[in-house]
């Protein structure tokens, strides 16, 4: 993140008083609207829309927070569920697919729900009786 702009996206820094402070708060202002622009423009286009209803940083980033937090009820749901319907293709090598397996439980314990090591094994094993 560009330099200082980081504390105005988590807050630790505020806005200096407009009266008291007028050039202070002028780069303040150009520092939090370089934030909001970094930030915007950082994203993948298809996911400008998320934030392009906020002009602020901080509500912009705990927008996308929000939307890719890795813990989310939804999240872990789609993960379980990737993981427990994952097969293996006939041409595929069984190194690629414990690589897609891992990729699974590594974002599953990620976001605090691990799979039990029987419940990796049996996956392994199970891809095993298709070949």
């Amino acid at each position: 993140m560009e330099k200082n702009l980081w504390r105005i996206i988590d807050e630790s820094e505020v806005s200096p008083d407009e009266k008291l402070f007028p050039k202070e708060y002028n780069e303040f202002q150009v520092r939090k609207n370089k934030a909001y622009a970094t930030i915007y423009l950082s994203i993948e286009k298809e996911y400008r829309i998320l934030i392009s209803e906020v002009d602020d940083s901080t509500q912009a980033w705990k927008i996308l927070q929000k939307h890719f937090r890795p813990d989310s009820r939804a999240r872990v749901i789609s993960l379980t569920d990737e993981f427990f319907s994952c097969k293996i293709s006939e041409d595929e090598d069984i190194g690629l697919y414990a690589a897609r397996l891992k990729k699974i439980i590594i974002n599953l314990k990620d976001a605090g729900k691990p799979i039990a090591d029987w419940y990796q094994a049996f996956q392994l094993i199970k891809s095993q009786q298709i070949i």
